[in-house]
């Protein structure tokens, strides 16, 4: 294992992290997303909601559309994934009564297979030895994410044998504000009983992971690229930048020595 400096001899203490983009490597795929979409046609069809293909892509990609411009309007809130599919994804059908009851019950479900497939997905490069090296160094880590899904990330977690490393996971899904808020990330920092001023925060955007660790106070902000932060940041107009930009996980010990 790398050796960095420990935390107890360290001015930062925590160092906290995005999810998607960051700890696992994202990118658009139209198979994936399609496969993805088969399967929540499946298994609406069987409670009951029969839609097309065409019909189900289509109100995915329009609802997202609809979705992003809802809570860029409304001060980045995140609405619980219940609201989501039955005012946005599957607004039309969820005109009936009955099929609305049915779409709200399964939303979690929906909301997990949906964000799944939206991307083809792999574990970034170094993720196992940087974390491990953190945590024995005794930094506490903790991760912040915009996500529609309640159940997904710690799933993903789980699944690459990390979730024992993170004193805090703090989901838009869970407390109902997106990043760039700086009400996420003070909830995170409380989880943890940390100050912003004493740890550091790693994301792939600058227009949620930058401005809102940088709203929150954070100590060091630190951008890693990823194949998704283009076209997160394609409408940005700040102006923040990072305190550190890397190209791969490992770089972040040059700040930890």
């Amino acid at each position: 294992m790398i050796k960095i400096k420990n935390a107890i001899y360290n001015t930062v203490k925590g160092v906290f992290f995005d999810y998607g983009g960051v700890l696992e490597d994202l990118s658009f795929s139209d198979s994936t997303f399609l496969k993805g979409a088969a399967i929540l046609r499946d298994i609406l069809l069987k409670k009951g909601v029969a839609l097309t293909a065409s019909q189900l892509t289509a109100a995915l990609i329009s609802g997202q559309e609809k979705y992003n411009n809802w809570y860029k309007k409304n001060n980045y809130r995140e609405l619980p994934n219940e609201k989501m599919w039955s005012s946005f994804f599957l607004e039309e059908i969820c005109k009936d009564k009955t099929k609305k009851a049915i779409v709200e019950e399964m939303s979690e479900e929906l909301s997990s297979i949906y964000e799944f497939y939206l991307f083809t997905r792999r574990p970034a490069r170094d993720m196992w030895m940087v974390l491990k090296t953190l945590f024995y160094s005794g930094y506490t880590l903790a991760l912040i994410s915009n996500t529609m899904s309640r159940t997904l990330i710690p799933e993903r977690l789980k699944k690459f044998m990390i979730d024992e490393y993170f004193s805090a996971v703090v989901l838009s899904a869970d407390i109902g504000i997106r990043k760039p808020r700086k009400e996420i990330f003070d909830a995170a920092l409380k989880c943890t009983g940390l100050k912003a001023e004493d740890c550091i925060y790693v994301g792939d955007t600058l227009s949620r992971d930058v401005e809102g660790s940088r709203n929150a106070g954070f100590r060091t902000s630190v951008l890693i690229e990823s194949g998704l932060t283009a076209d997160k940041d394609r409408d940005y107009t700040g102006t923040v930048k990072p305190d550190n930009k890397f190209n791969s996980f490992s770089e972040l010990f040059q700040i930890l020595k």
